[in-house]
């Protein structure tokens, strides 16, 4: 059942829905953090080539940020009036909305990414490598990190923001433990550089959609049963 914001004491309230997203808020810091010391290994040229990677990654989630916002507060206006027919179709719609902007988002990186990359000019040759491999990886699988903040978003809606913050602290926990073994080469796993860095962030991000969709399931919320 989601958390009814309408009742109790104001402060208490907001505090209980408030933690969970500042916690997730430090948990995304925490990835970028992780990446780059693991990345830094490799040197400073492949630091440059995920930096302008990580910029185009960046420049996704504002528009990642139409579906989720836009969802968000129409479910929770819904929710708060008790229309939930309303509210269960706001929610399919940000779905569909993200999916179809992170679909796209991702074809237009992977047909331009050359111009893309070359926007920053990177004199090195590595470096441009680099950037190209990461943005491909990155960029090409935009759709789940959509689809993930869309669903935090539709979670928060319903006063629920332990939820995205426990499936977030598993997919930071998943990175952390990718990143080194790809990166750098663990075992029967091969030294995967600046590609590996992508697969891990990628991984991770497909981890916190499944436990959000796996939460709906099993807490049954039909608000986002879509």
């Amino acid at each position: 059942m989601e958390g009814n914001l309408t009742k109790g004491p104001i402060l208490k309230t907001l505090t209980k829905l408030a933690l969970p997203i500042m916690a997730s808020s430090f948990l995304g810091t925490l990835y970028n953090i992780t990446d780059m010391a693991w990345i830094g290994l490799l040197g400073s040229k492949a630091v440059a080539g995920v930096g302008v990677g990580g910029m185009f990654t960046w420049l996704s989630q504002g528009l990642a940020a139409m579906a989720r916002m836009g969802g968000q507060v129409h479910v929770a206006q819904c929710i708060g009036r008790g229309d939930r027919e309303r509210a269960h179709g706001f929610a399919q719609a940000a779905v569909q909305l993200a999916a179809f902007m992170g679909m796209a988002y991702a074809i237009l990186s992977l047909l331009f990414t050359r111009q893309m990359v070359g926007f920053f000019q990177l004199a090195d040759a590595q470096a441009h490598a680099a950037a190209m491999s990461y943005t491909k990886i990155a960029c090409g699988l935009i759709v789940f990190s959509f689809m993930t903040l869309t669903l935090t978003g539709l979670y928060t809606a319903q006063g629920d923001s332990k939820t995205p913050f426990i499936a977030n602290l598993v997919g930071l926990a998943t990175n952390m433990v990718l990143d080194p073994v790809l990166i750098l080469g663990v075992g029967m796993f091969p030294k995967l550089g600046v590609v590996g860095a992508a697969i891990a962030t990628v991984t991770a991000q497909v981890i916190v959609m499944s436990i959000m969709i796996v939460g709906i399931v099993i807490q049954k919320k039909e608000i986002l049963d879509v």
